[in-house]
């Protein structure tokens, strides 16, 4: 949210000329940058919980490998949803976003598009981190195919 905050505020009130729209654009890069730094936190906390899992869970059969897999993205989808509109509050408003969509009259659906959007990259963020963790014994391999492929999406990025 602090970084969200920063991009927001770092482009407090880009007008609608062609330096303000390139400033958006480049404040909504700069905001989906975070993606790696979100998996990197989410990776050892992941690993913490399989242990505890596998040393405790499994062994005992109270519950399945599915379901401790269901419940990580479950607890990760409700967390990501506060800070999905957190964020949003914090940097949609002050790039001033909104303004766009002032001659099309299409402000509050623009609005909202970007507000789901923002929560499907938190969703997908969470759920990548667990996809990349999940198979992978060490936190450091898992880190570097994650920056293998992060390096990927943004060399391919259009």
């Amino acid at each position: 949210m602090p970084q969200a905050l920063f991009v927001g505020l770092s482009f407090l009130n880009a007008e609608n000329t062609q330096r303000g729209l390139q400033n958006q654009m480049f404040g909504i890069f700069i905001f989906l940058f975070t993606f790696a730094q979100i998996v990197q936190q989410i990776m050892p906390l992941f690993v913490t919980q399989r242990t505890l899992y596998e040393a405790r869970e499994r062994p005992s059969k109270a519950y399945s490998w599915q379901s401790f897999l269901i419940a990580n993205v479950l607890v990760e989808i409700a967390w990501n949803s506060l800070m999905s509109v957190f964020c949003f509050v914090c940097w949609y408003f002050p790039i001033g976003l909104y303004r766009n969509a002032y001659a099309t009259d299409a402000v509050d659906s623009r609005g909202i598009t970007m507000f789901m959007q923002v929560w499907v990259f938190f969703v997908f963020t969470s759920t990548f981190a667990d996809m990349a963790i999940a198979a992978i014994g060490s936190v450091e391999i898992a880190g570097a195919i994650v920056n293998l492929f992060v390096i990927m999406m943004f060399t391919f990025c259009g």
